[in-house]
């Protein structure tokens, strides 16, 4: 996890900071709200998205201890402390993943996109040998997500000499799963940071894959914030933005406008990309701090802090409403992601905690506060789960 942190807290610091001053000049955009009828907000069940969230397979299986893993975990730091449902688990047990399965349906999740980082790594031998194995997954899909900051280099100097043999192995372990997701029958690869990695570099990499691996669904991790062009798209078969925090809730605070943000930057960047027949992925994020791991990202709790009566989740439900739902993309399935089902080190997941602690403000720095901002953090239980389901009517597993 160490080796994870340090390769991606310098270009996140960068990319999220250098382009919130161009967010700061742009005036708030008119949007739906979330509070609108139940007609206008739930998802009807013939249209209904596919749903995908990014899930972490690093718990327990890295070189670091269980102990020390989880010590780094915003909310294991919050007074009092804010425990998965699972419990501290490792992501090699199989009643851990049983009991994420089980949350998955509940929320009417249809895959998980999973983090990858290279052949016979950690989370390479978790995925193939335990989630994809394990008797509970039958009738769940599972997408690879190819994490380029461990695959190809840094972003000032990469290097691709790992991107063609990484796609055979891929090819071999995954692709041919009848598990594995496919769009318009194809497998589907997430790749990560391809505005870094891919934008003005890395052609004939791109030209390699897809001379080698003509029938690859390509989703690339492509947009950040406004003025997307359909130059960008063109290379992918879809587009997607894992980074939300970034581009929404970081430059403006957990407000109405940070929504109404995204949802802008996520209508034109599916026009852009419709322009040239990429389609275009949504993505949903519930909050977001990492001030445990790094410095210079603001944590954000889940309430809108510009509202007289603010709730648990209603950030998320507003993404949901106003940002994903109208952006939603025929031609890939419909596929709405949420960041992320368990990425607790920067506390977005939507994994059911215990709920049974305590809503604090505090933590256990010297100033009581440093880690949290004086946020407002709930021990929510299954809220996200529930959130999800209802707002994308999904047939997940009834509670």
């Amino acid at each position: 996890m160490a080796s994870r942190l340090a390769a991606h807290a310098d270009w996140r610091c960068w990319l999220i900071l250098a382009t919130w001053a161009s967010f700061a000049i742009g005036g708030a955009v008119s949007s739906t709200r979330a509070d609108e009828s139940a007609a206008q907000t739930i998802a009807a069940a013939d249209e209904r998205p596919l749903v995908g969230a990014y899930y972490y397979p690093w718990y327990g299986v890295q070189t670091e201890a269980l102990e020390e893993q989880w010590g780094s975990v915003f909310r294991q730091r919050l007074v009092p402390p804010q425990t998965p449902q699972a419990g501290l688990y490792r992501s090699d047990d199989g009643e851990a993943i049983a009991d994420h399965l089980q949350q998955s349906r509940r929320a009417g999740l249809d895959f998980w996109a999973v983090s990858w980082w290279g052949p016979d790594s950690p989370t390479d031998k978790t995925f193939r040998n335990n989630l994809l194995k394990h008797p509970k997954s039958a009738d769940f899909r599972f997408a690879a997500l190819y994490e380029s900051t461990g695959r190809l280099g840094s972003m000032d100097r990469p290097s691709y000499e790992n991107w063609i043999g990484d796609l055979d192995y891929l090819k071999k372990h995954y692709f041919d799963h009848p598990n594995y997701l496919r769009i318009n029958g194809k497998p589907v690869l997430f790749v990560y940071l391809t505005r870094v990695y891919f934008r003005d570099r890395g052609a004939d990499a791109l030209k390699q894959l897809r001379e080698k691996h003509p029938d690859l669904y390509l989703i690339g991790d492509d947009v950040f914030g406004d003025g997307y062009q359909a130059a960008w798209a063109k290379q992918f078969d879809a587009v997607t933005a894992y980074d939300v925090y970034g581009q929404s809730t970081g430059p403006h605070g957990g407000t109405r406008k940070a929504v109404d943000v995204l949802a802008r930057n996520y209508a034109d960047a599916k026009s852009q990309a419709n322009s040239v027949d990429t389609a275009f992925v949504p993505a949903v994020a519930p909050g977001y701090n990492d001030t445990v791991i790094r410095e210079g990202h603001p944590g954000r709790a889940r309430a809108f802090v510009d509202s007289s009566d603010p709730h648990e989740g209603e950030v998320f439900r507003a993404m949901i409403t106003d940002a994903a739902l109208p952006n939603l993309d025929a031609r890939c399935d419909r596929v709405l992601m949420v960041t992320s089902f368990n990425e607790w080190f920067e506390d977005t997941q939507i994994e059911a905690t215990t709920g049974q602690a305590a809503a604090t403000t505090k933590d256990d720095s010297p100033s009581g506060t440093a880690f949290s901002g004086g946020g407002r953090y709930e021990d929510y239980g299954h809220l996200y789960l529930d959130i999800l389901r209802e707002l994308t009517d999904g047939p997940g597993q009834s509670p």
